[in-house]
C-alpha cells in the first residue's frame, strides 16, 4: 500500500516531513562565541560520513538529520525500524561493540520492518532491557526495489543491539513496537484504491459507448445471423475499422453513465484527515494547500511542535548521540547537551509588514504615554514585543547612538557674520535687537551678561515673568546646561518659520552653547 498508493505514502510521510523542514540545533553551552570538544565533534560527525568531500560543513546540510529523517519514515511504515550504525571496530556484526576513544562512525544504514526479523529478545527480568530485542537478522539489500530480482543475491546478517538504535512511533503498552501510521485509517485507504482504479474503470467503459442493433419493423420477420453480425461488431471495435453494414437494420449508440467521484473521493480523504489529525488542505498540499486559513496553520504547527519535542527529540535524536557518547564516538559533554528547535512558522513578506506596521504602533503609544517609568524599554522590547536580549540590546545601542549623532530639534549653528542674527533692518529700516523682539528675563543667573550689540543688563523687574513669544515660564537659578536647553525649549520649526527665543546671554555664552543645527543666516531673514 505504502509503494503503490500515494495517500498512503501521504499518511506515513506528513508529519516527518513537516517535523524535520527545520533542522534542530544541538548544543552543550548556550554561548555562541565558544565551542566545547563535544560540539565541534558533533559537527565534524557529518563530514566523516561523507567520505572524501570538499563541502564546507554548516548546521544546515548535516547528512545526520538526512538520516534521521529517512529513519522516522521508515520506522512509521510498519511497526518499527532500526539504525545500523557501522562502526570501525573491526568485530563482526554481531558481536557487542566495546566503547573505545578510538571508534569512529564510518556509516550508517536505514532499514523498515520489513527488512528485519527479531531473533532473539531479553529475558532476564531484572535486565532494564527486559523484553527488548538482543539480536536483529537485517536484510540488507532492498530486495522490493531491484527490477531483476533472479539475479540478486539476498544478503541477511545477525547484528547485536548495541549497534543499532531501536525506532517505534505511536507507542502503546510496548517500548519497542507500535502502531503503523497506515493502520487506523487501512479501510479508508483502501476504498480510495477501489475508487480511483473504478472510475479509471469506468471512464473507459463510458469513453466507448455500447451499440444496439434494432431490425426494421417494415421489413417484416427478419433473420439474423448472430455469429456474422458478432464479428463484424467485434471488428468495429477492436481494430481501426470505423463503419458496420446492415441490412434492414438500425444501429443506435448507448449513452454512457459516467459519474463524478471526486465527492466519494472527498468524502475518504476528510475520514483520513480527521482520524490522523491533518487540516485537509495541508494534507492536499499544491496550490490550495496555500489557501489554508491562520487558524489552521497554528493548529498545524502546535502539533509539529508537539512531535518535535515529545517523540522526535527524546525517541529519536537523544538515543541516537547517547549512543554514541556511551561508546565514546561522541566526547562526553560536561554539561550534558540540549537540542533546541527553530520556530516552525516563518513570516512572509505581507505578515512581515504587518508586524512591523503593529510594532511601530505599540513603541509609538509607549514612548507617548512615557510608560517607561513602570517599565523599562529592555523589559518592554522582550515581555511585550517578544525580541531576544540580544536583539533588544542592539536595537536600544543603535538608538542611543543615533541620538548622539543627530542635533536636537531646534538647535542652529551661526555663520560667519554672527552680528547679523542679533541686529537686523526692521520694516521701517531701522536697526532692532532681537532681544527687544524676543525679550527673555532670566532670574538668578550666575553671571552678568551684556546683550550684544546693545550692551544693556538685566532688567531685575522683569524677573519670574513668561517669555512673551513662546508663553513659557522661565527657569530660575539655572546652570549653564539649563541655559542651554532653556534656548532650545525657545528655538522650534512650524510651517516653514524659525522662531527663534533668546534667552538674555551675551554674545559669548550663547556661541558656545548652540553647538549645531541646521539653520543658517538666509532661513532667519524670514523673520524680519
Amino acid at each position: 500500500m505504502y509503494d503503490r498508493n500515494g495517500v498512503a505514502t501521504r499518511v506515513v510521510e506528513i508529519f516527518p516531513q513537516e517535523c524535520w523542514a527545520v533542522e534542530p540545533n544541538v548544543f552543550e553551552t548556550q554561548d555562541k562565541d565558544s565551542e566545547t570538544e563535544f560540539e565541534k565533534a558533533w559537527s565534524e560527525l557529518g563530514n566523516k560520513l561523507r567520505g572524501e568531500s570538499h563541502f564546507k560543513e554548516e548546521e544546515e546540510g548535516n547528512p545526520i538529520w538526512e538520516y534521521l529523517l529517512r529513519a522516522d519514515i521508515l520506522s512509521g511504515i510498519g511497526h518499527f525500524g532500526v539504525i545500523l550504525l557501522g562502526l570501525n571496530d573491526g568485530k563482526e556484526l554481531s558481536e557487542e561493540v566495546e566503547p573505545s576513544d578510538k571508534l569512529e562512525l564510518t556509516y550508517i544504514r536505514c532499514f523498515d520492518e520489513a527488512l528485519i526479523k527479531v531473533s532473539s529478545y531479553e529475558t532476564d527480568e531484572t535486565n532494564p532491557r527486559y523484553s527488548q530485542p538482543n539480536t536483529y537478522n537485517l536484510t540488507l539489500e532492498d530486495y522490493r526495489n531491484r527490477a531483476d530480482q533472479t539475479a540478486l543475491h539476498v544478503s541477511t546478517v545477525d547484528v547485536h543491539w548495541t549497534r543499532v538504535v531501536h525506532l517505534a512511533d505511536n507507542l502503546g503498552s510496548s517500548e519497542h513496537v507500535g502502531v503503523p501510521r497506515m493502520r487506523p485509517v487501512w479501510d479508508r485507504l483502501y476504498d480510495l484504491y477501489k475508487l480511483y482504479g473504478g472510475s479509471a474503470e469506468m471512464y473507459w467503459r463510458g469513453a466507448f459507448p455500447g451499440l444496439s442493433f434494432e431490425t426494421n419493423p417494415q421489413a417484416g420477420n427478419t433473420k439474423l445471423n448472430v455469429e456474422d453480425l458478432r464479428d463484424k461488431a467485434e471488428d468495429y471495435m477492436n481494430s481501426l475499422q470505423r463503419y458496420l453494414i446492415t441490412k434492414n437494420m438500425n444501429v443506435k449508440s448507448i449513452a454512457p453513465q459516467v459519474v463524478d467521484p471526486s465527492a466519494q473521493v472527498n468524502t475518504q480523504i476528510d475520514a483520513i484527515c480527521i482520524k490522523i489529525g491533518v487540516p485537509k488542505r495541508i494534507f492536499i498540499g499544491s496550490e490550495r494547500g496555500e489557501l489554508a486559513s491562520g487558524q489552521d496553520a497554528d493548529t498545524w504547527d502546535k502539533r509539529l511542535v508537539q512531535r518535535q519535542h515529545k517523540y522526535i527529540t527524546p525517541r529519536i535524536i537523544i538515543p541516537f548521540i547517547d549512543t554514541l557518547i556511551n561508546l565514546k564516538v561522541l566526547p562526553k559533554p560536561k554539561e550534558g547537551f540540549g537540542v533546541e528547535w527553530p520556530s516552525m512558522s516563518e513570516p512572509n513578506d505581507t505578515e512581515r509588514a504587518e508586524l512591523a506596521s503593529k510594532r511601530t504602533e505599540v513603541l509609538a503609544k509607549y514612548i507617548q504615554g512615557s510608560v517607561d517609568t513602570l517599565i523599562t524599554p529592555m523589559d518592554f522590547l522582550v515581555r511585550e514585543l517578544n525580541y531576544t536580549e540580544e536583539e533588544a540590546e542592539e536595537i536600544l545601542k543603535a538608538a542611543e547612538e543615533q541620538q548622539e549623532e543627530e542635533p536636537e530639534e531646534g538647535e542652529f549653528e551661526f555663520d560667519d557674520n554672527e552680528d547679523d542674527f542679533f541686529t537686523q533692518e526692521d520694516e521701517g529700516g531701522d536697526e532692532e535687537e532681537l532681544t527687544d523682539r524676543f525679550p527673555v528675563n532670566t532670574k538668578g543667573c550666575e553671571h552678568t551678561h551684556n546683550h550684544k550689540p546693545g550692551g544693556k543688563d538685566h532688567d531685575q523687574s522683569d524677573h519670574g515673568k513668561k517669555n512673551r513669544r513662546t508663553g513659557r515660564p522661565i527657569k530660575k537659578n539655572i546652570s549653564y546646561e539649563d541655559q542651554y536647553d532653556q534656548w532650545l525649549e525657545g528655538l522650534t520649526t512650524a510651517e516653514g518659520e524659525v522662531i527663534v527665543s533668546y534667552t538674555g546671554h551675551d554674545y559669548d555664552v550663547i556661541r558656545e552653547c548652540v553647538t549645531a543645527g541646521k539653520a543658517v543666516q538666509a532661513g532667519f531673514q524670514k523673520l524680519f
